[in-house]
């Protein structure tokens, strides 16, 4: 027979071993389990994200070229699609939401992008495009304006509107040309023709 003393002797290493496995775990718990961080507030996101879309007033260089930012224009972060195409987007929030300016560096040739800039639009019958040329920083920059219904073409977000305008511009550089193009509706343009014609001509070529 096993005696009462031999049965309280391995209850009671039964019990220090598990009194000991169990501080153990406790301790592993402790450790290696911690809190997973929360995602920040989407409203703080929204936040961060206006902030960095205006644009203070002042000097800027895209692509070699140093630009001189009327007051109020604001810069639109690029998306994922745009980076690598377009160098900078603006909006004029005095003029609305609808009117747009990108700058970008594109080859191919100034004459064949300004084709193109024409087959976007469908004008109405007894008018014509509106080409000049004005001088920037001693170079000679073509000056295009086009009037009618609007069709940005192949993109993600293309849409046909009348009753629109783009002003665009075309500076000679190397290897790429650069390209401003401004658009928006007819009426919302005419306020803010002047501001961007000097906008243009406050160009100063760095490189």
């Amino acid at each position: 027979m096993i005696s009462r003393q031999f049965l309280l002797s391995a209850v009671f290493q039964a019990l220090i071993l598990l009194g000991f496995y169990g501080c153990h775990s406790e301790f592993s718990e402790s450790k290696t389990d911690l809190p997973v961080p929360e995602a920040e507030p989407l409203h703080l996101e929204h936040a961060k994200t206006s902030m960095t879309t205006t644009q203070v007033a002042g000097k800027k260089e895209y692509d070699g070229i140093q630009f001189y930012i009327p007051e109020g224009w604001e810069e639109i972060p690029l998306s994922p699609a745009q980076q690598g195409l377009i160098s900078a987007s603006f909006r004029i929030p005095k003029v609305g939401d609808k009117v747009k300016l990108t700058l970008s560096s594109v080859g191919g040739g100034i004459g064949a992008n300004l084709q193109r800039w024409r087959g976007q639009f469908q004008l109405p019958p007894g008018e014509t495009p509106t080409q000049e040329t004005i001088r920037v920083d001693n170079t000679d920059v073509t000056w295009l304006d086009l009037r009618g219904t609007f069709d940005s073409g192949p993109a993600f977000d293309s849409a046909t509107e009348s009753g629109m305008r783009m002003i665009g511009v075309a500076i000679p550089r190397s290897p790429r040309d650069f390209y401003l193009k401004l658009t928006g509706p007819r009426e919302e343009l005419m306020k803010v023709e002047k501001e961007f014609r000097d906008f243009v001509k406050s160009a100063r070529f760095t490189q």
